[in-house]
Protein backbone atom coordinates (compact mmCIF):
# COMPACT_ATOMS: atom_id res chain seq x y z
CA UNK A 1 0.00 0.00 0.00
CA UNK A 2 1.21 3.50 -0.75
CA UNK A 3 3.01 5.22 2.09
CA UNK A 4 2.47 8.88 1.27
CA UNK A 5 1.25 11.99 3.02
CA UNK A 6 -2.06 13.38 1.78
CA UNK A 7 -4.32 16.23 2.83
CA UNK A 8 -6.29 18.43 0.49
CA UNK A 9 -6.17 21.84 2.10
CA UNK A 10 -2.38 21.81 2.34
CA UNK A 11 -1.69 21.05 -1.29
CA UNK A 12 1.23 22.93 -2.78
CA UNK A 13 -0.92 24.22 -5.63
CA UNK A 14 -3.03 26.34 -3.29
CA UNK A 15 -0.63 27.02 -0.47
CA UNK A 16 3.00 28.22 -0.70
CA UNK A 17 3.73 26.62 2.65
CA UNK A 18 7.11 24.94 3.01
CA UNK A 19 6.99 21.18 2.41
CA UNK A 20 8.56 20.37 5.77
CA UNK A 21 5.99 22.50 7.57
CA UNK A 22 3.23 20.66 5.73
CA UNK A 23 4.64 17.33 6.88
CA UNK A 24 4.78 18.64 10.44
CA UNK A 25 1.19 19.89 10.41
CA UNK A 26 -0.33 16.93 8.56
CA UNK A 27 1.08 14.54 11.15
CA UNK A 28 1.18 16.71 14.25
CA UNK A 29 -2.32 18.21 14.20
CA UNK A 30 -4.32 14.95 13.97
CA UNK A 31 -2.08 13.29 16.55
CA UNK A 32 -2.48 16.28 18.87
CA UNK A 33 -6.26 16.13 18.50
CA UNK A 34 -6.30 12.40 19.24
CA UNK A 35 -4.06 12.65 22.30
CA UNK A 36 -5.87 15.74 23.54
CA UNK A 37 -9.22 13.99 23.33
CA UNK A 38 -7.86 10.88 25.03
CA UNK A 39 -6.25 12.73 27.94
CA UNK A 40 -9.25 15.06 28.32
CA UNK A 41 -11.55 12.08 28.83
CA UNK A 42 -9.20 10.66 31.46
CA UNK A 43 -7.76 13.68 33.28
CA UNK A 44 -9.81 16.71 32.28
CA UNK A 45 -9.71 19.47 29.67
CA UNK A 46 -6.62 21.27 30.98
CA UNK A 47 -4.50 18.13 31.04
CA UNK A 48 -5.86 17.13 27.65
CA UNK A 49 -4.89 20.43 26.03
CA UNK A 50 -1.38 20.27 27.41
CA UNK A 51 -0.89 16.62 26.45
CA UNK A 52 -2.30 17.19 22.99
CA UNK A 53 -0.08 20.19 22.30
CA UNK A 54 3.13 18.56 23.51
CA UNK A 55 2.52 15.18 21.86
CA UNK A 56 1.47 16.83 18.59
CA UNK A 57 4.64 18.91 18.43
CA UNK A 58 6.87 15.94 19.22
CA UNK A 59 5.16 13.55 16.80
CA UNK A 60 4.99 16.14 14.01
CA UNK A 61 8.68 16.94 14.42
CA UNK A 62 9.68 13.28 14.35
CA UNK A 63 7.69 12.65 11.16
CA UNK A 64 9.06 15.81 9.57
CA UNK A 65 12.59 14.54 10.20
CA UNK A 66 11.93 11.00 8.97
CA UNK A 67 9.79 11.70 5.89
CA UNK A 68 11.67 14.85 4.93
CA UNK A 69 14.99 13.04 4.99
CA UNK A 70 13.63 10.06 3.05
CA UNK A 71 12.27 12.34 0.32
CA UNK A 72 15.47 14.41 0.14
CA UNK A 73 17.68 11.33 0.03
CA UNK A 74 15.64 9.73 -2.76
CA UNK A 75 15.64 12.91 -4.87
CA UNK A 76 19.38 13.43 -4.44
CA UNK A 77 20.02 9.83 -5.50
CA UNK A 78 18.08 10.37 -8.75
CA UNK A 79 19.10 13.89 -9.76
CA UNK A 80 22.26 14.54 -7.79
CA UNK A 81 20.76 17.72 -6.32
CA UNK A 82 17.97 18.93 -4.08
CA UNK A 83 16.86 22.03 -5.94
CA UNK A 84 13.33 23.33 -5.58
CA UNK A 85 12.47 21.90 -9.00
CA UNK A 86 13.84 18.43 -8.32
CA UNK A 87 12.14 18.25 -4.90
CA UNK A 88 8.71 18.99 -6.36
CA UNK A 89 6.14 16.23 -6.78
CA UNK A 90 5.11 17.81 -10.10
CA UNK A 91 7.76 17.16 -12.74
CA UNK A 92 7.77 18.20 -16.38
CA UNK A 93 10.31 18.34 -19.19
CA UNK A 94 10.40 19.69 -22.72
CA UNK A 95 12.28 17.82 -25.41
CA UNK A 96 12.67 18.23 -29.16
CA UNK A 97 12.75 15.03 -31.20
CA UNK A 98 14.12 14.95 -34.74
CA UNK A 99 11.25 12.74 -35.84
CA UNK A 100 7.94 13.17 -37.68
CA UNK A 101 5.08 13.73 -35.25
CA UNK A 102 3.53 10.28 -35.91
CA UNK A 103 6.73 8.46 -35.00
CA UNK A 104 7.24 10.69 -31.96
CA UNK A 105 3.70 9.88 -30.79
CA UNK A 106 4.35 6.14 -31.08
CA UNK A 107 7.65 6.52 -29.25
CA UNK A 108 5.94 8.30 -26.35
CA UNK A 109 3.45 5.44 -26.05
CA UNK A 110 6.33 2.96 -26.04
CA UNK A 111 8.19 4.90 -23.33
CA UNK A 112 5.38 4.23 -20.86
CA UNK A 113 6.50 0.61 -20.76
CA UNK A 114 9.33 1.79 -18.51
CA UNK A 115 6.87 2.73 -15.77
CA UNK A 116 5.68 -0.16 -13.62
CA UNK A 117 2.00 -1.06 -13.99
CA UNK A 118 1.23 1.94 -16.17
CA UNK A 119 -1.87 2.05 -18.39
CA UNK A 120 -2.75 4.46 -21.18
CA UNK A 121 -6.04 6.13 -20.27
CA UNK A 122 -6.35 8.48 -23.23
CA UNK A 123 -4.54 8.99 -26.53
CA UNK A 124 -5.52 11.49 -29.20
CA UNK A 125 -3.24 11.77 -32.21
CA UNK A 126 -5.13 14.71 -33.67
CA UNK A 127 -4.51 16.80 -30.56
CA UNK A 128 -1.16 15.24 -29.68
CA UNK A 129 -2.35 14.20 -26.22
CA UNK A 130 -1.49 11.11 -24.18
CA UNK A 131 -2.58 10.51 -20.58
CA UNK A 132 -1.51 7.45 -18.61
CA UNK A 133 -1.72 6.35 -15.00
CA UNK A 134 0.37 4.03 -12.88
CA UNK A 135 -1.17 2.03 -10.07
CA UNK A 136 -0.69 2.46 -6.34
CA UNK A 137 2.82 1.80 -5.01
CA UNK A 138 4.52 2.28 -1.67
CA UNK A 139 5.66 5.79 -2.66
CA UNK A 140 2.41 7.29 -3.96
CA UNK A 141 -1.24 6.53 -4.57
CA UNK A 142 -0.41 6.22 -8.25
CA UNK A 143 0.92 8.75 -10.76
CA UNK A 144 -0.52 10.51 -13.79
CA UNK A 145 1.81 10.89 -16.76
CA UNK A 146 0.87 13.10 -19.69
CA UNK A 147 2.37 14.07 -23.03
CA UNK A 148 1.74 17.10 -25.22
CA UNK A 149 3.10 16.41 -28.70
CA UNK A 150 3.31 19.01 -31.46
CA UNK A 151 5.03 18.77 -34.82
CA UNK A 152 7.18 21.81 -35.63
CA UNK A 153 8.35 20.64 -39.04
CA UNK A 154 8.29 17.64 -41.33
CA UNK A 155 10.91 15.88 -39.20
CA UNK A 156 10.83 17.72 -35.87
CA UNK A 157 8.46 17.35 -32.94
CA UNK A 158 8.23 19.13 -29.58
CA UNK A 159 7.25 16.92 -26.65
CA UNK A 160 6.28 18.02 -23.17
CA UNK A 161 6.14 15.19 -20.65
CA UNK A 162 4.70 15.65 -17.17
CA UNK A 163 4.37 13.36 -14.17
CA UNK A 164 2.53 14.06 -10.94
CA UNK A 165 0.84 12.11 -8.16
CA UNK A 166 -2.70 11.14 -9.12
CA UNK A 167 -3.76 12.25 -5.66
CA UNK A 168 -3.18 15.99 -6.03
CA UNK A 169 -2.76 16.43 -2.28
CA UNK A 170 0.40 14.31 -2.05
CA UNK A 171 3.17 16.23 -0.29
CA UNK A 172 6.14 13.88 -0.74
CA UNK A 173 6.65 11.14 -3.33
CA UNK A 174 10.22 10.06 -2.53
CA UNK A 175 11.38 11.04 -6.03
CA UNK A 176 8.88 8.82 -7.84
CA UNK A 177 7.67 11.40 -10.37
CA UNK A 178 11.17 12.73 -10.89
CA UNK A 179 12.25 9.19 -11.71
CA UNK A 180 9.32 8.80 -14.12
CA UNK A 181 10.24 11.81 -16.25
CA UNK A 182 13.97 11.07 -16.16
CA UNK A 183 13.37 7.54 -17.44
CA UNK A 184 11.02 8.71 -20.18
CA UNK A 185 13.21 11.60 -21.37
CA UNK A 186 16.32 9.39 -21.48
CA UNK A 187 14.39 6.79 -23.48
CA UNK A 188 13.04 9.38 -25.93
CA UNK A 189 16.47 10.91 -26.47
CA UNK A 190 18.13 7.57 -27.14
CA UNK A 191 15.38 6.00 -29.21
CA UNK A 192 14.68 9.24 -31.05
CA UNK A 193 18.24 9.27 -32.37
CA UNK A 194 17.95 5.60 -33.32
CA UNK A 195 14.67 6.12 -35.14
CA UNK A 196 16.17 9.08 -36.99
CA UNK A 197 18.97 6.87 -38.33
CA UNK A 198 16.47 4.24 -39.43
CA UNK A 199 14.04 6.68 -41.03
Amino acid sequence: MAFSINISFLNYTFCPMNRNLKIFLVNGVPFAAFMGTLFSSLYGIEAGLSAGLVSGIIFGFIMFIILGLLHTRAVRKISGSTSRESMSTLQDRNIKLHLPVEQAFDLCIESLGLISRCRVMEKDRSRGKIIARSSVNWKTWGDTISFEIAGTGSEETDVRVSSRPTSWSTIVDYGKNLDNVEKIVTFLQKRGDTWKLQY
